[in-house]
């Protein structure tokens, strides 16, 4: 048992004293930082709800006082009322609904009531209006989901639309304002595009042409169109197509008969892109400058010119890319599978590989600028963007062949086991690869023909390639003689034909041999192996040797009388 020593039980009290002192001093401290934290948050909490509105002094003090029709409580409310308005004509009235703090007091009555019909004009042309996105309740509420309401963010500014001015896009907003402390918040058009208003109606506003157009083509057709513009657009369309179609026609002759090379060039290069430039250009500049389309055939023709120029930059650098590559690469098949062009079917592979490279870069390129130029707050061009993207899953999905031939003929280029003038046995034909295309492989036949065979059957199935490292073989040529055939004498024939044959095709002479195989009552097989260190002529050699051989044999049976073949069948059985 340890008693207690009195010394240390001293000691023991003075320290828990100073450590009970020291805590009574912290803790006031922790007390008001917690309760400094609190306020802040809770002053952060108060900003961020008075964060519902803009805060003003007033709101258009120029201005007659507003009608009692005019609902400016919600952003639906207050488009719907600017639209009512304009559309009766009451542009004094519709004026309420822009932000006029920019204009001097005493012009905002006149000016405002102009702002009102240029965006009037504005919104019947060219604003598609996304009435989905906008709230029907005074704080612009943004749901955070469809199944559950109760998530989401108050807003105090929508954005309507994006209109191009001076290169870069504008924007046209719904802003919620509180004029004075007492007022309520009103939604109106923002000071910012109230601003832009005259100069985007400079830009899309009625044209001269269209001014001169008389009334009965200038009145409502169908889904907000003119009339004008349903017998304007098929008509363009036939004149930018001829166009297009003129262009192309034009340049391919001029490539005919162009004596320069880089002309023609040029010529060959730039056909598709320049019809396809051209029929875009008179579609866009006669919608934008001659005679300015609504906003829904807008929103549609947009991207689809986008598409048609990025389109047509890609087609200009695949096919210049293409014409190099033609001129850099050997195409000549029968050259390539010389043996002593190993190193030219490696090139002529590569440069195969780096054109389908190319391709799929200036593909994936293209798609990546029409997503990124693409408006994508635009209701219309996000809906187009997502039945592309739809349309590509199907298609892609239904086209999954020949999505594997793809990546099957980017395979065969990196790994080379097929290389353009390789020489090859493929289900027992004997071709030269001549092409390597993206889905296919095109295979010349030993008799000319070609053979179209799909590039996953390389990766997948096996084949004898006969031009991979070592193009050199021994071809065996098997002889049935009698059972008395002179084999030492037709050995010394077999190695006087090789020595007759060109050096350069029949090596290594070592590998050269003559065997028996096998001996039956019909007479023995001898096997000669016969050496050949190029594949494109080994199979005429070998048919000369196994002429010659045959010769030799016959003529050794008539002057030695020693019987070297079988007997003929009508032979057998005679003495």
């Amino acid at each position: 048992m340890i008693c207690a020593n009195p010394r240390y039980i001293a000691l023991f009290m003075q320290r828990l004293a100073i450590l009970l002192r020291a805590f009574a001093s912290v803790v006031p401290r922790l007390t008001g930082a917690f309760v400094l934290a609190l306020a802040l948050l809770s002053g952060a909490a108060t900003g961020q709800a008075q964060e519902g509105w803009f805060q003003t002094n007033e709101l258009n003090p120029g201005l007659p006082p507003a009608p009692g029709i005019l609902d400016r409580g919600t952003p639906m409310a207050a488009l719907e009322s600017f639209i009512y308005l304009t559309d009766n004509g009451h542009y004094s009235s519709a004026a309420h609904i822009l932000d006029l703090s920019d204009l001097p007091q005493s012009e905002q009555a006149v000016v405002g009531a102009e702002r009102a019909f240029q965006l009037s004009v504005l919104m019947e042309r060219k604003v598609v209006v996304p009435w989905r996105r906008l709230a029907d309740r005074p704080d612009g509420w943004l749901s955070g989901s469809a199944e559950d309401n109760d998530t989401g963010r108050v807003r105090r500014s929508l954005l309507i639309d994006r209109l191009e001015l001076g290169g870069h896009d504008v924007p046209l907003r719904l802003n919620r304002i509180k004029p004075g402390e007492d007022a309520e918040p009103v939604w109106v058009f923002s000071r910012q595009s109230v601003d832009n208003i005259p100069h985007l109606h400079g830009q899309y506003g009625p044209t001269e042409i269209e001014t001169m157009l008389p009334d009965w083509l200038r009145i409502r057709a169908f889904w907000g169109m003119y009339l004008w513009e349903v017998l304007f657009l098929p008509l363009l369309l036939v004149v930018a197509l001829t166009a297009g179609w003129f262009a192309f026609g034009l340049m391919r002759r001029l490539g005919k008969v162009a004596k320069r090379r880089w002309m023609r060039f040029v010529l060959r290069s730039f056909r598709w892109p320049a019809a396809i430039v051209l029929c875009a250009a008179i579609i866009g500049t006669a919608t934008s400058r001659v005679l300015v389309v609504s906003g829904f055939i807008d929103a549609v023709l947009s991207p689809i010119l986008l598409i048609a120029y990025v389109t047509a930059a890609t087609l200009a650098i695949v096919f210049t890319f293409d014409e190099i590559f033609d001129r850099i690469s050997p195409n000549n098949a029968y050259e390539l599978a010389d043996p002593m062009n190993a190193h030219m079917r490696s090139i002529a592979t590569t440069i195969a590989a780096a054109r389908k490279g190319v391709i799929v870069i200036a593909v994936l390129v293209a798609s990546g600028v029409i997503l990124v130029s693409s408006n994508a707050d635009n209701t219309i061009g996000l809906s187009l963007l997502a039945s592309a993207g739809a349309v590509t899953i199907v298609l892609g999905f239904a086209a999954r062949e020949v999505l594997g031939n793809i990546l099957a003929s980017i395979q065969i280029a990196l790994n080379r086991s097929a290389r353009i003038g390789d020489q090859l046995i493929f289900e027992g034909h004997f071709c030269t690869v001549e092409q390597i295309h993206f889905t296919y492989v095109q295979l010349l036949n030993w008799n000319g023909t070609r053979l179209i065979v799909p590039v996953s059957y390389f990766v997948s199935d096996a084949f004898e390639n006969w031009s991979i490292e070592d193009h050199a073989m021994v071809r065996p040529i098997i002889l049935t003689l009698s059972q008395n055939a002179d084999v030492a004498a037709l050995r010394r024939v077999f190695f006087d034909i090789l020595a007759r044959e060109d050096p350069n095709d029949v090596k290594p002479m070592d590998k050269a041999k003559v065997h028996v195989l096998e001996q039956d009552a019909f007479g023995i097989k001898v096997r000669f192996e016969l050496p050949t260190d190029n594949a494109a002529t080994f199979w005429d050699i070998e048919c000369r040797v196994r002429e010659e051989l045959l010769a030799a044999a016959a003529r050794m049976e008539k002057e030695d009388d020693v019987r070297m073949l079988p007997p003929a069948p009508a032979d057998m059985g005679k003495p």
